[in-house]
């Protein structure tokens, strides 16, 4: 039973914490009905900085093991190509290459993220109490692992850099020359070619991502979450971005190599 004299609706939460149904009801009364302004209700309820200071030692040195042997094992070792022949050590350099990128780039926001997140919990923890220790220790982990990561990051896989750019200089070149479609034939064949390369940049940024998510996977994805239990009340841990990285680069591969071409062909037939 709580007092109805706590006027305060966070006060209320507060007093409610741990009992989800009375929560539930609560909610209900205010009537908030939204999933997000739910949840942020929940979160504003919480009564201390960790939902499980007990095991949160524990799931926090997990994650940072987690995270090292990914930064080690998560971009090397691709078997793909195996029937390339002598083109194979330069694919599996491309594909591993655009894996390193996604890999990296998720080590830095996992570590940016335990930062932030520690951080901002050891602020709200009063000083000198058990959680605020933890959390403080943890955010100092935190902090070390952003300036470790920090020095493995990669800029944008140059190979989708050239793949992009390289065919619209030679577009501009053509559309200035006017000599894009001087003969059917080579049209045709220069359709057939651009095709052939957006295949073969699909398909490295496909086994790259692919690789990338599986491994983030295995190592980092259990180990995080858990975490973010220990944590409570702090949503859902990052995640790797191998689906957009390789949903952008085969978007910008196909309009630079058939797109772009195909518009000024269009445009000097005209």
């Amino acid at each position: 039973m709580v007092d109805d004299r706590v006027d305060n609706p966070l006060e209320r939460l507060e007093l409610l914490a741990g009992d989800d149904r009375a929560i539930e009801t609560f909610l209900d009364e205010l009537d908030v009905h939204g999933p997000r302004e739910r949840e942020m209700l929940r979160e504003l309820g919480r009564v201390g900085a960790l939902a499980d200071p007990d095991r949160f030692p524990a799931v926090h040195r997990r994650a940072i093991a987690a995270l090292e042997t990914l930064a080690r094992h998560g971009y090397h070792g691709s078997r793909a190509g195996a029937r390339l022949g002598p083109l194979r050590p330069v694919v599996r350099f491309l594909i591993e290459l655009v894996a390193r990128y996604i890999v990296v780039s998720y080590l830095r926001s996992a570590a940016t993220a335990l930062r932030s997140l520690y951080w901002l919990r050891e602020v709200e923890s009063p000083p000198g109490t058990p959680e605020w220790r933890l959390l403080r220790r943890a955010r100092r982990d935190a902090q070390a692992l952003d300036v470790v990561f920090t020095r493995r990051s990669i800029g944008l896989p140059t190979f989708v850099i050239g793949g992009v750019l390289v065919p619209i200089g030679l577009s501009v070149l053509n559309l200035s020359s006017k000599i894009a479609v001087g003969s059917w034939p080579a049209a045709v064949a220069a359709g057939a070619v651009s095709t052939l390369i957006v295949v073969g940049i699909s398909w490295v940024l496909v086994r790259g991502a692919a690789m990338a998510s599986r491994r983030t996977r295995l190592a980092a994805e259990q180990p995080m979450s858990a975490v973010w239990r220990a944590v409570g009340s702090c949503g859902k841990p990052p995640e790797d971005q191998s689906r957009k990285i390789a949903t952008v680069g085969i978007v910008l591969s196909v309009a630079a190599w058939i797109v772009i071409p195909v518009i000024v062909g269009i445009a000097l037939a005209t």
